[in-house]
């Protein structure tokens, strides 16, 4: 569509930009479809990662890098074809394959930006979160909020992998990140069923129980702890 906002381009008007350009300046009406477009125009574009090609990388990852500072993780980026490159799975969230072998662990740090974990393969690692152990197993769903101290520790003979999810594309743009190094270890390697946490929110119905102090009067499941019991 014409519009009546498109100026002759005369030696005035380059004046004008260059007076513009000098004073860190840009008129809105030369960006406009650029700022404001008609429609979305996503860069990032539909990709499927399989776990089959995935998992044979991480393994191998998994033999040639060391976990520990320097690189904190031993996280293989997913990145989306349409991003140019950028270790993006979409413009606002960063996801990665997790890889931790047998008896490693992954020292402790925080950051601003929040994640997830879901748990594609494996058993007995134990995220420590601000202090709490946080058992991990095939099909979890873990969240971890941004700044709390966290670290990961495998306590068995085999390795697990996971998916991370971090909103760093999100805290990048709004350059709200940060990040500080923690524990060179994790702080309690106690590997419990439950984490304190889930002891003390998931079971609603125990609070009103004094018998529930004793282990073997516990729900053995945090669902159980809604399940009413005869009086």
């Amino acid at each position: 569509m014409d519009s009546a906002m498109q100026p002759e381009d005369t030696p005035e008007l380059r004046e004008l930009y260059r007076g513009f350009q000098a004073n860190n300046l840009n008129p809105l009406w030369t960006q406009i479809g650029d700022l404001m477009p008609s429609h979305p125009r996503p860069r990032a574009v539909p990709h499927v990662w399989r776990w089959a090609d995935l998992y044979p990388l991480a393994q191998r990852s998994g033999d040639l890098v060391p976990v520990g500072r320097g690189g904190e993780r031993r996280a293989i980026g997913l990145a989306n074809p349409g991003l140019g490159g950028e270790t993006y799975i979409t413009p606002t969230l960063w996801c990665a394959i997790q890889y931790l072998g047998p008896r490693e662990t992954a020292p402790e740090h925080r950051h601003s930006q929040n994640a997830f974990r879901f748990v594609v393969e494996g058993e007995g690692v134990w995220t420590v979160v601000n202090g709490d152990p946080v058992r991990m197993s095939r099909g979890d769903f873990l969240l971890t909020p941004g700044w709390c101290f966290h670290g990961h520790h495998n306590d068995s003979d085999h390795p697990m992998a996971w998916i991370d999810g971090l909103d760093i594309p999100f805290s990048f743009q709004n350059d709200v990140g940060f990040f500080e190094f923690g524990s060179d270890r994790v702080t309690d390697y106690a590997t419990p069923q439950y984490s304190r946490g889930e002891r003390l929110w998931c079971h609603p119905a125990c609070a009103r129980c004094r018998d529930c102090a004793t282990p073997s009067r516990r729900p053995s499941a945090p669902i159980a702890g809604n399940t009413p019991t005869a009086p």
